[in-house]
């Protein structure tokens, strides 16, 4: 029997596919993309609870104008139906701000509405009381941030 013969390898000889190579700008690329879009997320999900907010307000406000239009209507009435409006956020109930005017006046006890008054109820809250403690942390910018509505009627109209 004859002995294999030993062959010389050359790399030249192989005929594979180039392994693709990932190097720092590569890895910085994505780095970066993947800032930006936790970024964005975190931008778009306050927006989204800032906004669920507003809509809130506006409610418990459109609520405590009809409430001062009534007959034996008081602000601490006024202020009760707003704050029931509000009893499914927590935060944003404690922390909501309720003024009543009539005719540009603030409002407090008997509100005796009279034909052509104008009512307004404005509610004002913080940004940080509408949105949870862990995403106020990546929106430090917002800090002394508010959500305002105010709606306004005429009584008897």
């Amino acid at each position: 029997m004859d002995a294999p013969t030993l062959q010389l390898f050359r790399g030249d000889d192989c005929a594979g596919e180039p392994l693709p190579v990932r190097g720092v700008g590569w890895v910085l690329r994505w780095a970066a993309t993947l800032a930006v879009l936790a970024v964005s997320a975190v931008i778009l999900t306050v927006f989204a609870y800032q906004l669920s907010a507003e809509q809130a307000l506006a409610r418990a406000a459109t609520a405590g104008l009809r409430e001062a239009t009534l007959p034996r209507a008081t602000s601490g009435s006024v202020e009760a139906v707003v704050q029931h409006q509000l009893a499914n956020h927590f935060a944003l109930q404690r922390a909501t701000t309720i003024l009543l005017e009539r005719n540009g006046s603030p409002v407090k006890g008997v509100v005796r509405p009279q034909l052509g008054d104008q009512f307004s109820v404005t509610l004002s809250a913080p940004t940080r009381a509408a949105q949870p403690s862990w995403l106020s942390a990546f929106v430090p910018w917002q800090e002394h941030a508010a959500i305002a509505t105010r709606i306004e009627r005429r009584f008897g109209q």
